[in-house]
């Protein structure tokens, strides 16, 4: 649907009035990015970041709607998401990988039906399964 909108908006438009929209979301994402690193935290510093890249990405023209497609799958459970399996939940707090196997582990809560919360860790074979189905909101 954003696609398809996306392409929409940007027909009905010349190329004077797309370079003019582009600079004006690339000056905005510039403004956000101060702000995030205004905050002077690591998580704000990354939030920062990003939005520069993407601004960045912007004003050199990597952002065009014939490069519009859907993300893969991440592969593994992703930090601040919520998965579902059967009830249960589990929210991801941190990635790490086992200090001796080095195999990459997801550590965050799992949160029980019963309201039950454990601190807990999946792995590989976990997401895997296809059983975790992400639900974050």
């Amino acid at each position: 649907m954003y696609e398809a909108d996306a392409r929409a908006f940007l027909a009905e438009h010349d190329a004077h009035g797309r370079a003019k929209a582009l600079a004006e979301v690339t000056a905005w994402l510039v403004k956000k990015a101060r702000e995030f690193r205004a905050g002077n935290t690591r998580k704000a510093e990354t939030q920062a970041n990003a939005v520069l890249c993407m601004a960045s990405k912007i004003s050199r023209g990597a952002v065009r709607p014939d490069n519009l497609r859907m993300l893969p799958d991440p592969g593994f459970f992703e930090v601040d998401h919520t998965y579902e399996y059967r009830g249960d939940r589990f929210r991801v707090l941190a990635l790490d990988p086992h200090p001796v196997s080095g195999v990459l582990t997801a550590i965050g809560w799992l949160i029980e039906t019963d309201g039950t919360c454990l601190i807990f860790r999946m792995t590989g074979p976990d997401w895997d399964s296809g059983k975790w189905t992400e639900v974050t909101a």
